[in-house]
């Protein structure tokens, strides 16, 4: 889990945090109850409720990422229950109804927003729909070096073309780029990939979202690696956790030749 001591000037930064999220909680105005639409037939009404649920879900989850780390973990609150911070973390399901890894996205997402909540306010930030890109700022950070370019992307980009932007570093910071087989003619734009200005690959909008989001995000992968010159290779593993062995594994093994 990806947790830090408290952050320089905590004091006033929480407190200057929580008030920028706790307005932007209030800010919200829900104009359509559950009960209302689960009788209305009118699809607009319909797209109009969800959209202001989902609005106002996203920013109680920033809300609940601050109020987890300036309360239970900063100021030590988890201590009344007689447990160490990892033995509360993995009860956390019991106690707070998220996993272990919820935990761990979300001290990270309030560590960022308090520290650059006044710079992302200025880039005019949301919450709305980008708790996946704020759990992750902290390691877009880490990677990339810079604050500016990761609050642009952050402010930005779609939840894709974030987490694109920041793994590139990983490419680069693993091994070298081998230039000679680097192709130009290449370019990736979201969702969509090109090879001399011809969309290469159309993925069916008639497929399950889920499929095709996830189809995209293989082919994108794949994209990438021969933009930057590698040669692609598919091995079938048995979840994320394995295919991120692999990776490590080849990452080692090549930092040792």
């Amino acid at each position: 889990m990806r947790t830090t001591p408290t952050i320089d000037g905590t004091v006033d930064e929480l407190d200057n945090a929580r008030e920028t999220a706790f307005m932007m909680l209030q800010d919200n105005n829900l104009t359509h109850t559950a009960q209302d639409l689960f009788y209305t037939e009118n699809l607009e009404e319909l797209e109009s409720g969800i959209r202001e649920m989902n609005e106002f879900s996203s920013k109680c989850w920033l809300l609940s990422a601050i109020l987890l780390y300036a309360l239970i973990y900063n100021r030590n609150l988890y201590l009344q229950s007689g447990l160490t911070w990892a033995e509360y973390a993995s009860d956390a399901r019991k106690r707070l109804g998220m996993e272990k890894r919820d935990v761990s996205e979300q001290l990270s997402a309030a560590r960022f927003f308090v520290k650059y909540h006044k710079a992302l306010e200025r880039k005019g930030f949301s919450p709305v729909g980008t708790s996946r890109k704020l759990a992750r700022a902290e390691l877009a950070l880490e990677l990339s070096g810079s604050v500016e370019e990761t609050l642009n992307h952050l402010v930005n980009d779609t939840s894709r073309e974030f987490t694109d932007w920041y793994q590139s570093y990983k490419y680069k910071k693993v091994l070298p780029e081998p230039t000679e087989y680097k192709r130009e003619d290449i370019d990736i734009k979201g969702s969509k990939f090109y090879i001399k200005g011809v969309e290469a690959v159309n993925i069916s909008d008639d497929i399950p979202v889920q499929d095709k989001e996830c189809l995209e995000k293989y082919i994108g992968k794949i994209f990438e690696a021969i933009k930057l010159g590698y040669v692609p290779a598919i091995v079938q593993c048995y979840d994320d956790k394995e295919a991120r062995n692999l990776v490590n594994l080849r990452d080692k093994y090549r930092q040792k030749k």
